[in-house]
């Protein structure tokens, strides 16, 4: 099958992302229901998924991550740091010994005839990760829950076809929004989240001087509830992007709470 990515759930109320590609059928996080799940893979007509892709230990993005595995007998990768958190916090339940596989960030892993890599992002758990999924050269990228786009995570990104992307908030609402000052400052922090502004900053930095067949599909991901809105970050981040001369392929908003249109490669 040609390469695709599609979004069960993305913002802070939880995370699922669907990636397929040659026979595998990927997912990445599981922070919402089952039910959820279930449904998304029926949706993108995915009988068995072949495993999970943690990038960190928060509660929004591993709500299910047991449930699931135990159902389908996939496997679990997660950096060792993130497999110390859940054994000591028994979050995912008991799992098999089979299905707990460690991934190193920066070393690549054949799963199914895909190579899939992790890369270390700046987030404020145990040792988060974004990833990329490859085979040939097809390529895509899954990164969210990051304070800053750092030359590790640019080099990843960089030659990805579909960019699966933080924009979590908009800054203006953050600081004058609800949250309590200590954890607006988290999420403005450097092991934060990405602003829209700044989601837009690091996609001209990927994709500037791109031919036109090189332009990526991007999905803004992550959104916050209460500090950001899909047309106020779909128009951040095309302002950036219109301001730098700098075009992408696609540029779309993952959607909250349901499946949102399957991304394929041509």
């Amino acid at each position: 099958m040609r390469a695709c990515l599609g979004t069960i759930a993305s913002g802070s109320s939880g995370n699922c992302v669907y990636v397929g590609m040659g026979d595998a059928h990927f997912l990445f996080d599981a922070g919402v229901s089952g039910k959820k799940i279930y449904a998304g893979l029926s949706y993108f007509n995915v009988p068995q998924p072949s495993g999970i892709f943690v990038t960190h230990e928060h509660s929004d993005h591993v709500r299910s991550i047991g449930m699931v595995a135990r159902r389908y007998g996939i496997p679990v990768y997660a950096t060792p740091l993130t497999w110390r958190y859940f054994l000591r916090h028994d979050t995912l339940g008991k799992l098999p010994e089979e299905l707990i596989c460690p991934i190193e960030p920066g070393v690549p892993m054949l799963v199914q005839g895909v190579e899939v890599t992790a890369f270390d992002v700046p987030h404020d758990a145990s040792q988060p990760v974004g990833y990329t999924v490859q085979m040939g050269a097809e390529k895509i990228a899954v990164a969210t829950d990051l304070g800053e786009a750092t030359p590790t995570v640019e080099q990843y990104l960089r030659g990805a076809q579909i960019i699966y992307i933080e924009s979590n908030h908009d800054v203006e609402m953050l600081r004058n929004g609800k949250y309590p000052p200590h954890l607006k400052k988290r999420v403005l922090g450097a092991r934060g989240h990405l602003s829209n502004a700044a989601a837009g900053v690091l996609l001209v930095e990927v994709c500037e001087g791109l031919a036109e067949a090189a332009r990526p599909h991007v999905l803004l991901a992550h959104l916050s509830e209460e500090n950001n809105r899909p047309m106020l970050a779909y128009d951040t981040v095309l302002r950036v992007l219109d301001g730098n001369e700098v075009q992408v392929r696609t540029l779309q908003v993952a959607e909250r709470d349901y499946p949102g249109e399957l991304v394929v490669l041509p």
